[in-house]
């Protein structure tokens, strides 16, 4: 009786095992390119026909302030 109980404990531990396996290599598929980059949002770009707003102005500048190149 204990070695069958033995015997269904290691089936149902490898089968188990085996299914781990099985969820890990879905988990980590890594594809073979990587993907492309979306187009940006058409309302992020800035239009050279509208002035910049005071808030804008001032984020501007502290980018500007930022930038050890300027």
């Amino acid at each position: 009786m204990i070695r069958l109980v033995v015997r269904y404990t290691a089936r149902v531990v490898g089968e188990a095992y085996r299914c781990l396996v099985a969820y890990g290599q879905l988990w980590l598929y890594l594809p073979a390119e990587p993907p492309r980059p979306s187009p940006p949002h058409p309302l992020e770009r800035v239009r050279p026909d509208i002035p910049l707003t005071p808030a804008e102005r001032a984020l501007e500048q502290q980018l500007l302030d930022l930038d050890p190149r300027s």
